[in-house]
């Protein structure tokens, strides 16, 4: 049904002129405007469909942080969700690479939900322009990468991104320099993959005192695990934003909402940062929210 849908919409480009033609050639006012209205929702739809995916936005957020380690300031680009799988217009990982190194920064973190239903020997392809990153990159595994929905992709797509120079903390973690200072990085695997095969892990920060980031692709962790480990700032994904963001109805009919959908706060348990991501799932549509990069400039010590 996605792509009969994901094809479907090339008849935009035929209904156009037909409906264009039946407002010309019909003299009732009534039925002009009902064939406009019709020809701008599906202009609104084709927009969303075939401009919005494929802008690609950076935003800078700059986020102080109290913490008990020493002064310093980390510079983290994030993206997330790129859904790289059967929507060809889901937005390509060239470009995302091209973006990120030139924005000077100190660390890439990847929340997870690389892949939307693609073949297992596909990814090495998918994927290759990532070993182009120049700033050390971290990611963690996503519902969809661990098959929820779809086929099982972990092992294949930790592979691929090794071999690409992307360390994958699915229940691990690392020290790392950035900003000349020490920074600790945890991985958490993704929450709904934990709740199916019961193994929530929470590793300890390797570098005692650094300031910690968390990686969660899903953000109701927060909510709605007992056990998270010490972070600093835990960055998330999954939410899309809401990838069709109309006001009211999104919030009304998907889970976007349960928790932060984008942007920054500080939460009962921890600082969250979400990223909306850069792809797709159900609908190869994108409305009011446009793939994105996050660029944070994170200043911290104690307060």
């Amino acid at each position: 049904m996605q792509l009969l849908l994901y094809y479907a919409s090339y008849l935009y480009f035929l209904a156009v002129p037909v409906i264009l033609w039946l407002m010309i050639r019909k003299d009732w006012r009534m039925r002009k405007v009902l064939l406009g209205l019709f020809l701008a929702f599906l202009s609104v739809l084709a927009y969303a469909r075939f401009v919005e995916p494929r802008i690609l936005l950076v935003k800078e957020h700059e986020l102080n942080i109290c913490t008990a380690a020493a002064v310093g300031e980390v510079r983290a680009a994030v993206f997330s969700d790129t859904h790289n799988g059967i929507f060809d217009n889901a937005m390509p990982v060239r470009r995302i690479v091209e973006r990120v190194n030139g924005l000077d920064a100190d660390l890439v973190l990847i929340p997870g939900d690389f892949t939307y239903h693609p073949p297992a020997e596909d990814l090495p392809d998918l994927f290759a322009p990532l070993a182009d990153l120049t700033a050390p990159a971290f990611a963690t595994m996503g519902n969809h990468d661990v098959g929820l929905s779809g086929e099982d992709l972990t092992r294949p797509l930790i592979g691929t991104l090794d071999a690409l120079g992307v360390t994958v903390l699915d229940g691990g973690a690392v020290a790392a320099e950035a900003g000349g200072q020490p920074v600790n990085i945890i991985g958490l695997p993704d929450h709904w993959g934990a709740q199916r095969d019961g193994d929530w892990v929470t590793p300890e920060p390797p570098a005692p005192g650094a300031f910690t980031f968390a990686i969660e692709h899903n953000p109701d962790v927060l909510e709605e695990r007992r056990t998270l480990p010490a972070f600093d700032l835990m960055v998330a994904g999954h939410t899309h934003g809401g990838q069709i963001n109309i006001p009211l109805v999104t919030c009304a009919l998907t889970f976007a909402c349960d928790t932060l959908r984008y942007g920054y706060s500080e939460e009962r348990r921890g600082n969250l940062f979400v990223t909306s991501g850069t792809g797709m799932v159900g609908l190869p549509m994108r409305f009011n929210v446009p793939p994105v990069i996050d660029m944070l400039t994170i200043s911290y010590g104690p307060c």
